[in-house]
């Protein structure tokens, strides 16, 4: 049960603006030594120099990333195709040779039987898919490794970093995702070797059938392992670059400043820090009457209204200007490193991991255009299609002349929890800021509105229904929603899942494929 009595159990977004910028700008000890001072900053720049360097590796291999591996032609997903076949053409001719083959043709390959050179052609493959996941390992570690200087960087001001929502898990997240790709990577290895051994006795040779089946169980399993680990592409090449290994492990439960608190939660501390010290560097530009965290809330709102088209440019910066002197505005959107693109970026991820947040605020702005006369206005949204943790908001308005004690019952039998009581206290709608700016009206609107957002843990598979109840002090139902939702993979999710389970299996089927003569005929078959 969550209880909302009073405006005191909101975050002040202001203190805890104001109270990380005071810390990051902490000066170093007032008594330096000096004779250690030339050495510090020695290591600074050499720590310095050693990023730079770093940035300029991670640069080249994501550009090689994008072309060959992750994006662009991604050869790491059909080069071992490509060798599976080249096993299978050269299995089929392993006692004979083509007719074209003979002659000339089989000169230019070293006199080799077909089966051999094909077999030779497949390690080549090989060897060039390794080269590639070797590329994967070098850009990861490169990234890991700027990762941990930042770190370092900002531990150093005298922010206690490591110990922020999220960056155990962040790290775990890159952790996993190399030790996944090192899994991957040795068992590809151990596929060339098992063929290189092969290749160097006669195709005839008895035990050959062998080392080719267990070549291809290892080619096999370690494809499946790279397909199924999902592993998520990072970098810290862009300001948003880490955002796809992280996940908020914490967020709150009544939003106070709705987008600010929503895309706040799924920004990982490293950008988080960031953001936090440059919107604290306009605290000098801000109209009379609006706060740090009033500038990012109306900042993030009305850009994204300018992006879904509501609003267009024009009157983005004007209303821009009624929380922020005009000539601010271009320092803020013209940022190299957290301009427009960052905060476009973070509005794209917020959107792709909490899309009924951004459906809510849609339908809000429709009812704002015909608004009721009077009463509650109640609304809610969550995910139709989940496998984890799905997002339940509610949004709650009171259109009504005085203050109301209210209370919002989120019940389901097929989600953890079963049961969520909020008791919510929301004043009154005052209409006298129709007409004013839409910084006044928006922030009318949200002190006469409660929005929860509810985590829900899927408990099973298949439909799941969750029912979403708003009553009044006394227990009365005054509206009611039930939502419906499947549990169930997304359909890229089940292809990739399928179709690592269908390599696996085959891997288990080309190891035991040697063994199965003797098998049989030790059992008489």
């Amino acid at each position: 049960m969550i209880e909302d009595e009073s405006d005191s159990v909101e975050i002040d977004a202001d203190s805890e603006i104001s109270s990380l910028i005071e810390t990051l700008d902490e000066s170093t000890p007032s008594a330096p030594d000096l004779r250690d001072s030339s050495k510090s900053s020695s290591e600074r720049f050499s720590g310095i120099s050693l990023k730079e360097s770093l940035k300029s590796r991670e640069q080249a291999l994501s550009s090689i990333d994008d072309l060959l591996i992750s994006r662009g032609i991604r050869l790491v997903l059909f080069l071992p195709i490509i060798t599976v076949a080249l096993f299978i053409l050269a299995q089929t001719y392993r006692s004979t040779n083509p007719e074209w083959w003979s002659g000339s043709v089989s000169n230019i390959f070293f006199g080799l039987s077909f089966s051999k050179a094909v077999y030779a052609l497949a390690l080549v493959v090989m060897i060039a898919d390794l080269l590639l996941l070797m590329i994967l390992h070098y850009l990861l570690w490169v990234t890991q490794r700027i990762f941990m200087i930042e770190t370092e960087e900002i531990t150093s001001t005298g922010v206690t970093f490591r110990s922020a929502h999220g960056y155990s898990e962040m790290k775990a997240v890159i952790e996993g995702s190399s030790n996944q790709l090192r899994l991957s990577t040795s068992l590809i290895v151990l596929s060339t070797i098992f063929l290189a051994i092969a290749l160097n006795f006669s195709i005839d040779t008895q035990g050959i059938p062998v080392f080719i089946a267990l070549s291809t169980g290892s080619l096999l399993a370690g494809h499946s392992i790279y397909m199924v680990s999902n592993r998520p592409r990072m970098n810290t090449i862009d300001p948003w670059g880490l955002l796809e290994a992280f996940s908020p492990p914490i967020h709150p439960a009544l939003l106070n400043k709705p987008f600010t608190d929503v895309i706040r939660a799924h920004v990982d501390p490293l950008l988080a820090v960031k953001v936090a010290k440059y919107v604290g560097s306009f605290s000098d530009d801000l109209q009379k009457g609006v706060s740090l965290s009033d500038l990012q809330e109306h900042l993030l709102r009305t850009l994204h209204m300018l992006r879904s088209g509501t609003i267009d440019e024009d009157e983005f910066k004007s209303s821009l200007s009624s929380v922020i002197d005009p000539e601010t505005i271009g320092k803020i959107l013209d940022h190299p490193e957290l301009g427009e693109e960052t905060l476009d970026r973070l509005l794209m991820h917020a959107r792709d991991r909490c899309a009924p947040f951004f459906r809510l605020d849609d339908r809000l702005r429709l009812h704002l255009k015909n608004p009721s006369p009077s009463g509650i206005w109640f609304d809610v949204d969550m995910e139709n299609l989940t496998l984890g943790q799905a997002n339940l908001f509610a949004h709650v308005q009171n259109h009504t002349s005085e203050t109301q004690d209210l209370i919002l019952r989120v019940q389901t039998p097929d989600f953890r929890p079963n049961e969520c009581v909020y008791r919510l206290r929301t004043n009154a709608h005052n209409d006298d800021s129709r007409g004013s700016t839409y910084f006044d009206e928006m922030k009318n609107l949200m002190n006469s509105s409660k929005i929860v957002w509810q985590s829900l843990i899927p408990s099973s598979m298949g439909d799941a229904t969750v029912t979403v109840r708003l009553e009044d002090s006394s227990g009365n139902l005054i509206s009611g929603r039930v939502l419906t939702a499947q549990i169930r993979p997304d359909l890229l999710t089940r292809l990739r899942m399928t179709t690592g389970a269908v390599f696996m299996f085959g891997a288990a089927l080309a190891v035991v494929s040697p063994i199965l003569p003797y098998l049989t005929s030790l059992f008489g078959l």
